[in-house]
């Protein structure tokens, strides 16, 4: 697998001392890495935190990437560890009881309304994405990891099953258990 990952030649020359190499690698991957972290975790400053964080814990352990794997999806899962330990974290749940309405349950910033949208329909919309990002949050977390990297992230069944450490089999369990039960929460709203 190692054979076709474009990142490997920057992740040799970052073991041999390069660490110009590190600039390039954050360059390729900050902005999808910062979406998946803002995902898991829907606070602005802490994403931003964690997405620096990730990088950090790379380049202090890159000696210990093997190249079986990918390095995004090496990447990746120190993210998501990363994201499961704040998450757990006392101040997180304590702050978690809000969350960024600057974006959508895609996480992706909204878009503008067109002039002819009335004022009613707009409201309904951002109040059906505001639930269904609460929704997502509330999943369990064995759920909600293979429906952000899958679903949201445009990840295949086999790189999510990777990156999670789980059977791509798991995996689409997982993602039909994570839809029923958002359609399930949904209805009832």
């Amino acid at each position: 697998m190692a054979h076709d990952d474009p990142d490997l030649p920057l992740v040799r020359q970052l073991q041999s001392g390069a660490d110009e190499a590190l600039d390039e690698l954050m360059a390729r991957h900050r902005q999808r890495l910062h979406r998946f972290i803002w995902r898991h975790i829907p606070h602005e400053h802490d994403a931003l935190e964690l997405t620096q964080e990730t990088f950090v814990r790379a380049y202090f352990n890159i000696g210990k990437f093997n190249p079986r794997a990918r390095f995004v999806t090496w990447l990746f899962a120190i993210a998501l560890n990363l994201c499961r330990d704040h998450a757990r974290s006392r101040a997180y749940r304590a702050a978690r009881q809000s969350f960024s309405l600057s974006a959508d349950a895609a996480g992706q910033p909204p878009e503008l309304p067109s002039a002819e949208a009335a004022a009613p329909e707009i409201l309904q919309r951002r109040e059906q994405l505001r639930a269904l990002a609460a929704a997502i949050d509330r999943l369990p977390p064995g759920l909600k990891a293979p429906l952000i990297v899958s679903a949201l992230e445009g990840a295949s069944y086999r790189e999510c099953a990777a990156l999670l450490g789980l059977t791509e089999k798991a995996v689409e369990m997982k993602i039909y258990r994570a839809r029923k039960i958002l359609a399930a929460k949904l209805a009832a709203d």
